[in-house]
């Protein structure tokens, strides 16, 4: 689907609000939602010895009346403190100062951030699931069957609007060496589905060891990360078995800032987090942040933004920095579009994942939301599922897998960068020493057509399992199947050996055309040939037949003229079905026979 960018004049709007917001804050710093009254990020520059960067800093301080409130050692980057400004001065005024001396690298307001509002009603949408399907680990959560975007049974195309969780499972259901960090509002971590893979973490906003969620935001994302799974209670998570990391900078309210994210963040890296999962953020850029990010090596998932908006033109950040190990997530519906509220860009969203009519945890209970926060924690889970698998693999590492495996859809070409969905099976799949791949000849013609697909696997498959996208199944190595209807079909191999597994998917592969396809020039009547007939869609439909570039009455007619002709020229060519000899009433009963 089309996106059109948002016009120059919302655009114009848009600053002119933000400009507007600003200017009040510095009027009234009291009444200001942009930052914390009173507090300056400064970062200093390398300039030789710790004791040279605090003389310059105690300096600066002394010249204006401020304090540290925390120095470096606290943030965690080096040169970076925050700073307490006299009632007197104005925070803008205060950025000014510490920015126009040659020691500052920068200096910043200690920026507001609030978490997104609720979106939309959501409906808990029962699915019928199988209770076994070849390759595939169906979990025995009784909720599983509201968590579409694990396992997508309702979407009536082909292939699954979903992650591939089973699929995945089946390789890898994680491990309790990998911890993610849930840096958001807290975590309930005495909920039933979630306790077991909790792990103690600490609550920035009130200076304790107490992450309690008091919001539901954090809970909400920690369960589809990693709630207990397999457990006859509740929900599956993506990855069983990873740790949870509860990390609080949001308070009830869904209120945080810069400084708390940071320490959050510098928590997090010192609890040797793996992944971090970020689903929040602001369309304000802070340089602060984005060094606090860059200096960690564990991979952080970003949410990209709940406003519908072009973040290639209204950047959203975190999401949108440049950072190596960010991944920046959109949100897709169950039948794999862009939902009508997530933001997209085609340079700065990575991919889509499912993110409305998200079932999971809340505080003490279960329930739905909708977002690209609930998106960013099914990427956030199947990076845990690849750590578990490949240890060794760093954030980009990890990152590429992800984006080079998605379920790429043409109508998401314009979204994001990759044009795809997540899929959480086929980077785990690589990882195997069992891979499935396949090929089919011929791969298109008219009805009936007769294919021979080859298995061509690595690794030494014992047993087979093919799906002809007809509703037809083989478990032979190489089976023939005889396509009588046209369409498109999408074939499916799994392949097994030893209790693990491999799929090969090929989307819209065997294409089967109608019978008909007229191929001479047919006379016009004036000595000349009308067209060659031309199938530009190839889907065995020669619709422009007299070629002036539309569709009209004429078209049929000519069409029928034209088979009259071939007939008259070939009578027991490609017209002969029942294989007479020669054209026939048990022509046309043939015919309709196979169509």
């Amino acid at each position: 689907m089309e996106r059109v960018s948002v016009s120059w004049i919302f655009r114009a709007c848009l600053l002119f609000m933000l400009i507007a917001a600003v200017w009040e804050g510095a009027q009234a710093e009291q009444g200001s939602e942009t930052y914390v009254p009173g507090e300056v990020i400064v970062k200093y520059a390398d300039i030789g010895s710790g004791t040279a960067v605090a003389s310059v800093a105690s300096s600066l301080n002394a010249e204006i009346g401020a304090e540290t409130i925390y120095t470096d050692e606290v943030m965690g980057v080096k040169g970076m403190q925050v700073v307490k400004v006299p009632d007197t001065m104005s925070v803008p005024d205060a950025v000014q100062f510490y920015k126009s001396n040659e020691h500052v690298v920068y200096a910043e307001p200690n920026y507001v951030t609030h978490l997104p509002a609720p979106l939309g009603n959501s409906e808990n949408v029962v699915q019928t699931l199988e209770s076994e399907a070849p390759g595939m680990t169906i979990p025995n959560d009784p909720d599983f069957n509201l968590q579409w975007g694990m396992y997508n049974t309702q979407n009536g195309s082909s292939a699954r609007a979903d992650i591939s969780a089973p699929e995945a499972w089946n390789i890898s259901t994680g491990s309790s060496e990998v911890i993610v960090a849930v840096i958001d509002s807290g975590v309930d971590y005495n909920h039933e589905d979630l306790a077991e893979n909790c792990i103690s973490g600490y609550d920035f906003v009130n200076n304790d060891d107490d992450p309690m969620d008091d919001n539901g935001h954090g809970t909400h994302c920690a369960g589809t990360i990693s709630a207990v799974t397999n457990n006859s209670k509740g929900i599956a998570g993506v990855s069983w078995n990873s740790k949870i990391l509860p990390v609080k900078v949001f308070d009830a309210a869904g209120q945080s800032n810069t400084v708390l994210e940071i320490l959050g963040i510098l928590y997090a890296k010192e609890q040797g987090a793996d992944i971090i999962s970020c689903s929040w953020g602001s369309y304000i850029y802070s340089e602060a942040l984005k060094e606090a990010i860059e200096s960690t090596p564990a991979l952080f998932v970003c949410a990209a933004g709940n406003e519908g908006y072009d973040t290639d033109e209204i950047p959203f950040y975190p999401a949108d920095y440049n950072s190596a190990n960010i991944i920046s997530v959109g949100a897709s519906d169950r039948y794999d579009m862009l939902t009508w509220f997530s933001n997209y860009g085609l340079t700065s969203v990575d991919l889509l994942a499912p993110g409305e009519d998200i079932y999971s945890t809340l505080p003490g209970t279960y329930g739905m939301m909708d977002g690209t926060s609930m998106a960013a924690p099914f990427v956030a889970g199947t990076a845990a599922l690849i750590k578990s698998e490949k240890p060794g693999n760093d954030a980009v590492q990890i990152k590429n897998l992800i984006l080079n495996s998605v379920d790429q859809k043409f109508w998401l070409n314009t979204t994001c960068v990759t044009g795809g969905r997540l899929n959480a099976y086929r980077p785990l799949s690589q990882v195997l020493p069992l891979h499935a791949e396949f090929k089919a000849e011929p791969s298109s013609g008219t009805i009936p057509l007769t294919v021979q697909f080859t298995d061509m696997s690595s690794g030494e498959p014992e047993s087979w399992h093919w799906t002809f996208g007809d509703g037809f199944e083989s478990t032979l190595q190489n089976p023939t199947h005889l396509y009588m209807k046209p369409g498109k079909y999408t074939i499916t191999l799994t392949v097994y050996k030893e209790g693990l597994s491999s799929i090969a998917e090929k989307e819209n592969y065997i294409h089967v055309k109608p019978p008909y396809q007229p191929v001479k020039a047919f006379p016009n009547g004036k000595g000349g040939f009308y067209p060659v007939p031309t199938d530009p869609d190839d889907d065995g439909l020669f619709d422009d037949i007299n070629g002036n570039g539309w569709l009209e009455y004429e078209d049929p007619k000519l069409l029928f003229d034209q088979m009259l002709y071939a007939i008259k020229e070939e009578p027991i060519g490609q017209f002969d079905f029942d294989k007479s000899g020669f054209i026939g009433f048990g022509d046309v009963v043939k015919l309709y026979q196979m169509v």
